[in-house]
């Protein structure tokens, strides 16, 4: 036969598993908020594994948006989240010529605006802007606004459901481009070379009509009527000098 205490107990037992019951059904009844039903998405994720790798030089493994979206698709149909493009804005398309191992290439490049919404399909009303950039580049100009929106969306998931991406690059295609054949850069001029000193003219000149450096500080000294050092000539000076030593001269 229980004692009172342990009677006592049951029913506080009884009632606590009673008020987490009701507690329970309260918030399943009651509807998640936007922000509710993204964190519901976002405890999904925190398993994605780099299953995709690039190709051509310099490859890498990357998460693709075929994993993302297959991992939170039936979440998001089952809490109703939507998640849309509802605007674009083109801002710039440019070719770009680039030289392979298999020949010349063309590559188009697309950059614009495009804007997303996180919609509440339970109330269409709640919903939450994410203003993006897209830029693709493909052979095809079509092919690089379409890879450019694909793109745009896998890191808008990824970064809205705090995805780590460090690692992450968004090509999926890496090719060697070694020169832009259509717009490039123009040629820098080459670095003069450094002037001589007065001193090394006046000594290779010397040296090559048989006079040693000290015939050309004599040769200073008496005709200045005092020693100057080479370097500290004028500019006249040393044209007076130039010319003796070119004439075979050591006189005044």
């Amino acid at each position: 036969m229980a004692t009172k205490k342990e009677i006592e107990q049951e029913a506080v037992d009884t009632a606590k598993v009673e008020v987490e019951k009701l507690a329970k059904k309260d918030v399943e009844l009651k509807p998640l908020n936007l922000y509710q039903k993204i964190n519901e998405v976002k405890k999904v994720v925190k398993t994605f594994t780099k299953d995709a790798k690039t190709e051509g030089s310099g490859s890498y493994t990357y998460i693709s948006g075929t994993q993302i979206l297959s991992a939170i698709k039936e979440k998001m149909e089952e809490l109703q989240l939507l998640l849309l493009p509802v605007a674009t804005e083109h801002q710039h398309h440019e070719t770009y010529n680039y030289t392979t191992r298999n020949g010349q290439k063309t590559d188009f490049i697309v950059i614009g605006k495009i804007t997303y919404e996180w919609i509440n399909a339970e109330n269409p009303e709640e919903r939450q802007r994410v203003d993006w950039q897209y830029y693709g580049e493909q052979g095809d100009i079509s092919k690089a606004f379409g890879s450019g929106l694909t793109y745009s969306e896998r890191y808008v998931l990824l970064k809205s459901l705090g995805v780590p991406t460090d690692d992450e690059d968004p090509d999926t295609h890496t090719e060697d481009k070694t020169q832009n054949k259509e717009n490039p850069k123009p040629a820098q001029p080459p670095k003069p070379a450094e002037e001589k000193s007065k001193y090394k003219k006046a000594e290779e000149l010397a040296k090559k009509n048989g006079f040693s450096m000290e015939q050309v500080k004599e040769w200073v000294k008496k005709k200045y009527k005092k020693a100057i050092a080479i370097n500290s000539l004028t500019d006249e000076q040393f044209d007076e000098l130039m010319s003796a030593l070119d004439n075979g001269s050591n006189e005044q």
